[in-house]
């Protein structure tokens, strides 16, 4: 099988996009996608609500239809944020946050309560793209429940990183003495995109005590990488 014209230039825009590291399996993931059926725009919208294919195919059409800049993309994962198949509603949640559509947000923040902790994390993912105060409240709720999943919260406070608010300064600010070093891991990440140079003194203090080790590295060395992002910033920001 092979695309028509129309889907196979969107096809080929898409693996340019991808960075090298990735691009061979870009490449797999649309190459499975064209030989199931996916040759059109419309076969592709048709497939990604056919319950009766695999759970993975049509996830992989999920993460396809957002970088596609298909047209009723929204529409298509908008519906399918509630499918019965994890995998497809986590791909559905994080592709509403690539296309960044208001309208689409309460539909993500509904997913904060989805069973799975796989679609939890994706809605916080796709949050953190929207950047919307719309989501700080929830966000901010999750990130300080102390019974809440440190996975979950951790998630929360990078999805804070870029929400113009300055209250979540202090949220973060209080999440550098959390008990769960991957949540100060986070909060430190967050205040070094927020920028704010009232998280300077208590940074140097993590970055100077806190070695602490994450899955993505330790905590004084995120303060650091911090610390430079909030002393790099333009003051006219």
């Amino acid at each position: 099988m092979t695309p028509d014209v129309a889907l196979q230039a969107k096809l080929d825009a898409v693996t340019a996009g991808i960075v090298a590291q990735g691009r061979a399996q870009a490449e797999a993931l649309i190459a499975a996608v064209v030989a199931a059926g996916g040759t059109s725009e419309a076969a592709l919208v048709e497939m990604a609500g056919d319950r009766s294919l695999a759970p993975r195919l049509r996830a992989d059409i999920c993460w396809l239809l957002p970088r596609l800049k298909l047209d009723g993309a929204e529409a298509v994962l908008a519906a399918l944020v509630a499918d019965p198949a994890e995998q497809v509603r986590e791909e559905a949640a994080i592709g509403l946050g690539l296309l960044q559509h208001e309208d689409s947000i309460d539909l993500v923040l509904a997913a904060l309560v989805d069973p799975a902790k796989s679609v939890r994390l994706a809605a916080l993912h796709a949050l953190g793209m929207f950047g919307s105060p719309r989501a700080t409240a929830r966000l901010t709720a999750l990130l300080v429940n102390a019974g809440e999943d440190d996975d979950l919260r951790a998630d929360a406070a990078e999805a804070l990183a870029h929400c113009p608010d300055d209250a979540i300064v202090d949220t973060l600010l209080g999440c550098l003495d959390d008990p769960a070093a991957l949540v100060r891991y986070s909060a430190a990440y967050a205040l070094g995109e927020q920028g704010s140079e009232r998280a300077v003194a208590k940074l140097e203090e993590l970055a100077a005590h806190d070695h602490a080790e994450t899955p993505w590295g330790d905590v004084a060395s995120r303060a650091q990488a911090a610390l430079e992002a909030i002393n790099s910033r333009d003051p006219a920001d």
